[in-house]
């Protein structure tokens, strides 16, 4: 069930507003990233749509239980409301800290973020990673002291690492979100439904390790076979005084690091596959949770590795997932929304969106991709005598229809243009 609930609500225990009947409602999340609910609601006879409304919160069903999500856009169409909403946590981008210098434990530091805002938020702050650092920021908000990469900054995560868990108004920092659930997949073959990267760009197979007084001694990966030449890494190490203690830190990176196979990124979405008969060698992704530990089996190549899931999609309908993102995460390099502004790889799927929108609106008012036109005396810009547009050429009129001639009102420079005399 969704609810709604007022601006002001701290608590969801109760009904709010009312529940909502949409057509569709999907929430996706990302490791370090965005937290987002898209939902569309019809114009229902019992004017249940007339509760949506911007600022207001949502309560939607995700793979760990209900969260809010607060709505910053609508877009209203002929037959139903699209609305967009963000996880109650980015509600700390609206604040502000002031001059962050804080050094020592990261409990300590990020104990600091909420005592800098400018005014208190009832969000609670905790970590449980156990190590020394530093944080630095100044006249930022609190998501970017967090999460940033930004230089001249030392965010908690680029000081501490971690990994962020948004529960309702608990914003905590953990050193793992996830768990390892012994849940084993396999590829080999291309699916409907699935699709699989794999980049051995950084791939060594044999290491040369230097240890102490010249020390020396090479170590191949099980897999230097499957490539054509040695991928080499030269391992300098002053404290090994050994070549056993050389041997067992160049195992270690094959091992531990997995510096012998390629990153791998699988993205399995749940809707075509589910049509297949291989879905069964998927199905226990959909006990997964974000940040949960994967093992990836590629049955052609014949190696095993370890993969975080590092996104979803969630039906909040039927309580499902809908698509599911396997891969290597960086937890220095969080895709969050920071500054107010999404990344730059959603802002081009928006702009994508856009041109799609653009594509198909039409009517009254209508926009090309090289005027935006406003008709005067009937219902569609096509059929109409007399127009406004605006393009690259200014503000112009016309009284002849859109491939009538066009007077210009505003020139592109901004100038009013005055009527030559008769």
């Amino acid at each position: 069930m969704i609810t709604i609930h007022e601006k002001t609500a701290k608590s969801f225990d109760a009904l709010g507003l009312g529940a909502l009947l949409p057509a569709s409602c999907v929430v996706t999340e990302e490791l370090n990233g965005a937290f987002e609910l898209e939902m569309q609601h019809p114009y229902d006879e019992g004017g249940k749509w007339r509760r949506i409304e911007r600022g207001r919160i949502l309560y939607a069903p995700t793979p760990t239980g209900p969260q809010p999500f607060r709505i910053y856009n609508t877009t209203p169409s002929m037959d139903s409301i699209k609305v967009n909403a963000r996880h109650i946590f980015y509600d700390l981008l609206d604040n502000l800290c002031g001059n962050i210098l804080s050094a020592g434990t990261a409990v300590q530091c990020i104990a600091t973020i909420p005592a800098a805002m400018a005014y208190p938020m009832p969000f609670t702050f905790s970590t449980d990673i156990e190590k020394q650092g530093r944080l630095t920021a100044s006249r930022v908000n609190p998501v970017q002291a967090l999460l940033s990469n930004d230089e001249g900054m030392e965010s908690f995560v680029e000081a501490f690492g971690g990994e962020l868990l948004r529960d309702h108004f608990s914003v905590a920092m953990k050193e793992s979100i996830g768990a390892d659930r012994d849940v084993v997949i396999r590829y080999g073959k291309n699916l409907s439904g699935l699709e699989v990267n794999e980049d051995e760009s950084d791939v060594r197979t044999r290491v040369l390790a230097y240890g102490k007084n010249g020390i020396f001694i090479a170590v191949d990966s099980p897999y230097l076979a499957e490539y054509v030449y040695p991928k080499i890494l030269v391992l300098e190490d002053e404290s090994a005084e050994t070549t056993a203690q050389l041997r067992q830190k160049a195992l270690e990176l094959f091992r531990e690091d997995e510096i012998d196979l390629p990153k791998v990124n699988i993205k399995v979405d749940f809707v075509p596959l589910a049509k297949t008969e291989e879905y069964r060698d998927f199905a226990a992704l959909e006990d997964v949770r974000l940040g949960d530990m994967v093992t990836v089996i590629n049955s052609k190549m014949g190696f095993s590795k370890r993969a975080k899931v590092i996104s979803y999609a969630w039906d909040c309908l039927r309580e499902q997932y809908e698509k599911v993102e396997l891969g290597d995460f960086l937890p220095t390099l969080a895709s969050a929304v920071t500054n107010g502004t999404k990344s730059y790889r959603v802002a081009v799927e928006a702009g994508l969106e856009a041109k799609n929108a653009i594509a198909m609106l039409s009517g009254r008012i209508a926009i090309t991709e090289q005027h935006f036109y406003v008709a005067v005396d009937t219902e569609d810009y096509l059929t109409s005598d007399r127009l406004f547009r605006f393009g690259e050429e200014g503000l112009q009129f016309t009284e002849s229809g859109i491939d009538g001639d066009w007077r210009t009102l505003i020139s592109p420079d901004g100038e009013f243009v005055l009527p030559e005399k008769t």
